[in-house]
């Protein structure tokens, strides 16, 4: 019970959180604020946390229950403050800002509709009954996020000499620590260091990100072809079934998809609405995102670069009105200084990726491109046991009007995922691995950070090609 309880303040955090952030300068939709607020709770709570241990006060249970009431009456105090300030500028407009839920209720369901609903259902407690019906297996989930969770439980710091001393070797040392972090707020909530319920945390991310792209599908497209799609997703055997990474596995590829998904659709969202409040929640999970894992950092730069080309080549924005997404990178790499300065005191065991990609590392990998290139190849299209029909479909839609699939409104979409595998490439290139002995293992995970992207790029040029839908999508009621 005490762990659902650590979850549902999680939750709960989160929920608090967004409004903060976002308050009504930009309206989250229902489904949209519940898909984001796990998410936002649990890396709130990390990295407030992480900051308590970085000024080296001990993470014990005690002094994490403390935080967390503080973060949570705070965060009720400004609801509050907020609440005031917004009826009396409702009282005194004529135009009230009022959200309009995206799947009405009043028409009666389709029983596609409910096929759909059931379908996705029946994943989530797929997963759910995976991730409780055994411990913590999957050598990563153990070897890097469980036993740094184990370190940070026991030792309630981070200066110790698990994580200081290269003679202590473990897996990943340089690592983000938000999962960690997060399994050790379980525990602390819990009252003891219990493996089997670290694993409710990514079945929980799973049912996040199924409600994020459920969300961003009904803002542009009716309720049928929305909930169709989205149970599409939910059954990506990727995320239900793949022992090795996915949702109840206890591996974080998951969570980093998430966060990356939350991080390009709040920017796709400032594109199509320019308020300040995506802003402010990109910032938050762009931070988030580089917390998790080491690709974050790569994704993020990936994502601000790819929203900064589409403003400027697809929403004729001028250069010099883009200047709030350095901004917001910034203000995101500054929230995250107290950890870049904490691993830079890490000792190095493993790939250094800075000094790894140079130009000369690079030509002398070139060997090595024509077999990244073909295993690339095989995992989107001879693996349908993994993505059903999700490369096939992606280079299906992109070969029948190329002009369309970069220059359309949602083109953003693709191009991360398509910046993304460049970025691969160049690291399978110069890493000091054989390629043969890695690519089964690490291959499927690190494309699953973008694949939430990748679909819903498929969807919106689906719908809009007119193929399924009309030019501005199905109706509610169709």
């Amino acid at each position: 019970m005490r762990v659902w309880l650590a979850l549902a303040l999680i939750l709960a955090l989160g929920y608090l959180t967004l409004h903060a952030l976002a308050g009504d300068r930009s309206p989250l939709r229902s489904m949209e604020r519940w898909g984001l607020s796990f998410g936002a709770g649990g890396g709130i709570l990390s990295l407030g946390m992480f900051y308590l241990a970085y000024s080296g006060i001990p993470l014990s249970p005690a002094n994490v229950l403390i935080l967390t009431a503080s973060l949570l009456g705070g965060l009720v105090v400004l609801w509050i403050v907020l609440a005031r300030r917004t009826r009396r500028r409702r009282s005194s407009s004529s135009d009230p800002s009022q959200i309009v839920e995206t799947l009405p209720l009043g028409h009666p369901l389709s029983s596609l509709e409910w096929t759909s609903l059931t379908v996705v259902g029946l994943c989530i407690v797929i997963v759910f009954a995976d991730a409780l019906s055994q411990p913590l297996l999957a050598f990563d989930a153990r070897a890097i996020w469980a036993f740094k969770a184990k370190v940070l439980y026991f030792e309630q710091g981070i200066y110790n000499e698990a994580f200081l001393d290269a003679d202590r070797l473990h897996a990943k040392t340089r690592y983000p620590q938000l999962i960690p972090l997060a399994e050790t707020f379980i525990a602390s909530v819990s009252g003891g260091f219990y493996e089997p319920a670290f694993k409710l945390l990514f079945p929980c991310f799973y049912v996040s990100l199924i409600l994020l792209v459920g969300s961003e599908l009904s803002r542009a497209f009716g309720r049928r072809y929305a909930l169709l799609s989205t149970s599409l997703f939910a059954s990506l055997p990727v995320f239900t079934i793949y022992a090795n990474g996915g949702a109840a596995s206890g591996y974080v590829d998951l969570p980093v998809a998430f966060y990356a998904t939350a991080l390009a659709t709040r920017l796709f969202r400032w594109l199509e609405e320019r308020s300040s409040g995506n802003l402010c929640l990109a910032l938050l999970f762009a931070s988030l995102t580089v917390f998790t894992k080491t690709e974050g950092l790569a994704l993020v730069f990936i994502v601000f670069l790819a929203t900064a080309l589409a403003a400027w080549l697809l929403y004729g924005k001028p250069v010099r009105s883009l200047w709030p997404l350095p901004a917001t990178a910034l203000g995101a790499l500054i929230c995250l200084a107290p950890w870049f300065l904490y691993q830079a005191r890490l000792p190095v065991v493993d790939e250094d990726f800075v000094r790894l990609l140079t130009l000369e590392n690079l030509i002398g990998g070139l060997n090595r491109l024509p077999y990244i290139l073909r295993s690339l190849g095989k995992e989107f299209f001879l693996k349908p046991h993994l993505w059903s029909f999700l490369g096939i479909s992606a280079a299906a839609l992109f070969l029948r009007s190329p002009k369309s699939a970069v220059r359309s409104r949602f083109s953003v979409l693709l191009w991360i995922p398509l910046l993304y595998v460049v970025v691969l490439c160049a690291i399978f290139m110069v890493i000091p691995w054989k390629l043969e002995e890695l690519f089964p293992v690490v291959l499927t995970r690190v494309i699953m950070h973008i694949a939430p992207l990748l679909f819903l790029w498929i969807c919106f040029e689906l719908g809009n090609s007119g193929l399924l839908l009309r030019k501005n999508g199905l109706s509610h009621d169709s």
